[in-house]
């Protein structure tokens, strides 16, 4: 019994060696900042591989005397260490508590094509890729496939993060005639983070952005609509509020400028909550 013991100690001792050494080499691995994105732009995270992420948070915008609030969804996938794609979509909901039933399917691919390791930081680059499919009803719905085409870059520090990206929206003719009209779409975004914390505490940090939106002329059976190109500009604000695996994003998004004929915004309100396992 004894030299059966002692062999079970020497095995386990063994064990314990290679486990200590992962379970070190995988905290001195861990980045808190890999997993920030900007609030209302997109940033070049990528999940890891064979990791899922889950979304849902909750807008409300307000165009004049009219507002309106719903709930947006996503679901992603780590494909590979620098690939992920996601699907998304969101339901509007009335003040008399009735929905419009689900939006439009957007598929969303994302691919890390650079990345650089600094001391206290990491460089990023992905290309972004996306379709929207028609598969909302009524106002809910584009009618359309349309199509985006990008990309995004980020600087990610201990203390500061720095995030920027363009992407062009392909809006192709609906089922009811209508062409929305193409749109390029410019971010970028500021992150502080105050205190410096360990991945096994509440981690904050504050995001300020600008959010434009160049819109090309909308037009009904090949008829252009006067009035319908202009830009918009928005200013935002906003935190990352991040334990673990689990972050809650609070932001407000206003106009600073805004060059369009109808449906001016006064204010667009998000709070997201986002699960990573």
């Amino acid at each position: 019994m004894t030299y059966k013991k002692e062999n079970m100690n020497r095995y386990f001792a063994r064990m314990t060696i290679p486990v200590i050494a992962g379970v070190i080499l995988t905290l001195l691995t861990i980045r808190p900042a890999e997993a920030h994105n900007p609030i209302f732009g997109v940033g070049p995270r990528v999940m890891w591989l064979n990791g899922w992420g889950l979304e849902a948070g909750l807008n409300w915008d307000k165009a004049l005397r009219e507002s309106r609030t719903g709930i947006a969804y996503s679901a992603e996938y780590g494909v590979t260490p620098n690939w992920t794609v996601s699907l998304n979509t969101d339901q509007i909901f009335h003040n008399t508590g009735g929905t419009e039933g689900l939006g439009d399917l957007l598929f969303r691919t994302k691919y890390r094509f650079y990345r650089n390791d600094v001391l206290g930081g990491i460089y990023q680059i992905s290309a972004i890729g996306a379709v929207n499919f028609p598969s909302g009803k009524g106002s809910m719905s584009s009618h359309s496939t349309d199509f985006v085409g990008g990309m995004a870059a980020d600087y990610e520090g201990r203390r500061w993060l720095l995030f920027g990206d363009t992407r062009y929206r392909l809006n192709t003719k609906g089922s009811n005639q209508i062409s929305q009209g193409n749109v390029f779409i410019y971010d970028a975004a500021l992150g502080f983070r105050p205190v410096e914390t360990s991945y096994y505490q509440p981690d904050v940090v504050l995001m300020a952005e600008l959010n434009g939106q160049v819109f090309g002329r909308q037009s009904v059976n090949g008829q252009h609509i006067a009035g319908s190109a202009g830009s918009r500009l928005f200013a935002a604000v906003g935190a990352w509020i991040t334990y673990r695996n689990v972050a809650f994003k609070p932001g407000i998004q206003i106009p600073v400028y805004d060059h369009l004929k109808d449906n001016h915004p006064d204010f667009n309100f998000v709070f997201s909550v986002e699960v990573h396992f």
